[in-house]
Order: C-alpha cells, then sequence, then structure tokens
C-alpha cells in the first residue's frame, strides 16, 4: 500500500486557540473534492455529499494528552466532511463504519494520522514547549558517556556516538543483549556459527538472544517525558526514556489492509518481544 499524494486536508484557525481539523481528501485542478472511483460515497440526511478515500484516512487521539500518563485512544476513520466512524471491516471495504456522533476530527496535541503507507505525528505549539529539546538529549548523552560504562568482557570504556546516527558502528558504541538488557562493547564471545541468525549468548546470564547496537532516539518529538535514556526498543536498539518506550509499544499502528503491531517510533521497525522494549544494564568502571 502505498500513500496517496493529497488525500486528506488541515484546516487551521487563524486565531486563538487556533484549533485544526482534519478531513479526507483533497482537490483536484478543478478545485473540486478527489476520490478514487472505488471509495465509498453517500448522500447524508440534509442532502450533502460525503465519503472516504479509498484505503481510508485513519486517527487516533491519545488519552491524557501527549504526556508521561499518556495511553492509546482508539483508531477512527475520518470522512471527506470531517465525520468520524468507527474502522471499516478491511482499509478499503465499500460498507462505511458506525457514525461516532459524541467525537469530533479535531487534532490535539499527539493525534497520529495513518494514511496506509504513512503515519504522521501531531505535535501543538503549546505541546511541543514541554517536550525535551535536542540540546536536552545531547545533556543526557554526555551525562551517560561521562559515568564511562564499560564492557564486562573487555573492560574497555563505552560511549554513544553523536545524536546523528551514522551508518556505520563506532568502535566504541554501546551493544546489548536483548533477552536480558546486558550492555557490552562489541565482541565475539559466545558466537557460535551453528546458531541461526544474530542469536548471541550474554556472558554475564547465558541468555541467548539477538545482540544489537544501542542507538539514542534524537527525535525529541517523539519524547513524552525528559527522563534519562534508560530502555530500549527490541528489536531495533533505540534508546529513550522508560515511559517514552512503555508509550510508544502500547500505540498499535495499521499495518496493511486489516492489521495492526506496535513499532519504533525512530525507525518504524516492528516490535518484538513479550514487552517491546527492555531495561538497560550497564556496568560502570571499576577504577
Amino acid at each position: 500500500m502505498t500513500a496517496t499524494l493529497i488525500c486528506f486536508r488541515i484546516i487551521c484557525e487563524r486565531s486563538p486557540p487556533f484549533t485544526a481539523r482534519i478531513y479526507a481528501a483533497g482537490f483536484d485542478s478543478s478545485k473540486n473534492i478527489f476520490l478514487g472511483e472505488k471509495a465509498a460515497k453517500w448522500k447524508t440526511s440534509d442532502g450533502q455529499m460525503d465519503g472516504l478515500t479509498t484505503n481510508g484516512v485513519l486517527v487516533m487521539h491519545p488519552r491524557n494528552g501527549f504526556t508521561e500518563d499518556s495511553k492509546p485512544g482508539i483508531w477512527r476513520e475520518i470522512s471527506v466532511c470531517g465525520n468520524v466512524f468507527s474502522l471499516r471491516e478491511t482499509r478499503s471495504a465499500q460498507q462505511r463504519g458506525k457514525m461516532v456522533e459524541i467525537e469530533t476530527n479535531q487534532l490535539q496535541d499527539g493525534s497520529l494520522i495513518d494514511l496506509c503507507g504513512a503515519t504522521l505525528l501531531w505535535r501543538t505549539a503549546e505541546g511541543l514547549s514541554h517536550t525535551p529539546t535536542v540540546k536536552h538529549l545531547e545533556a543526557l548523552r554526555q551525562e551517560i558517556n561521562a559515568a564511562r560504562p564499560q564492557c564486562p568482557v573487555g573492560f574497555n570504556t563505552l560511549a554513544f556516538p553523536s545524536m546523528k546516527r551514522k551508518d556505520v558502528v563506532d568502535e566504541k558504541q554501546p551493544w546489548v543483549y536483548l533477552n536480558c538488557g546486558h550492555v557490552h562493547g562489541y565482541h565475539n564471545w559466545g558466537n557460535k556459527e551453528e546458531r541461526d541468525g544474530k542469536d548471541r549468548e550474554c556472558p554475564m546470564c547465558r541468555s541467548v538472544g539477538p545482540y544489537v547496537p544501542l542507538w539514542l532516539g534524537c527525535e525529541a518529538g517523539f519524547y513524552v517525558d525528559a527522563g534519562p535514556p534508560t530502555h530500549a526498543f527490541s528489536p531495533c536498539g533505540h534508546v529513550c526514556s522508560e515511559k517514552t518506550t512503555a508509550y510508544w509499544s502500547q500505540i498499535l499502528l495499521p499495518h496493511g489492509t486489516h492489521t495492526f503491531h506496535a513499532a519504533c517510533p525512530f525507525c518504524a521497525h516492528q516490535l518484538a518481544g513479550e514487552q517491546g522494549y527492555i531495561r538497560l544494564i550497564f556496568q560502570g568502571p571499576l577504577d
């Protein structure tokens, strides 16, 4: 599935409180609303035409806002006129869902917009003012590195590289065993040829599982709090605060025509494991 170039509109008020509302479909070159031939269309009770895009414009508003207390909301579909409906049986089904009259198409801080091929996070200026800045994330990175975490096998000092992700792994970059959370430097201990894939045996607790490099999540807008980077998403290894990993691991994003799965907000990789994230266990310097 791919996202249509113009499949939705957002209309914002120009005066406080600058309310933003989302509507399905866009305009063609003749300035008329454009819908595909297979899109669901109908006439409303007041004589207006309404409809849904072929693959739908889905919206999810988090409960308790986009904060450390946030909880997932319910995915809904938005129509051309901005009405709210429950989801169709499949993404492109002709039969629309039931109208949810008590809900509106007004976007709020943390709303997710799914376009069947792309998922957007809506943040407000007010919400972003409470979000950790890139400068704050950099300070947290330096604080971790200043603690001089060590590899329990090689006893070499580990350090997170700069916030800008590189294509190659840094020599001092931390690695983690995803089944237990023990952090090491890269080494070949426990790498047996008979094991399939990337599974390795942790020298600290002997648990067997994936062994991946750790990367600090650098997009501040995805954080729900300013807590220290103590947890990592599995299996990609992106590191952020505990409450941020806990929140995103609960968010089931639409995938394909009728399935949902949780994904890392930094790389969109589908999460794995019982929780979708792990607590990192660092070893401090011996001196």
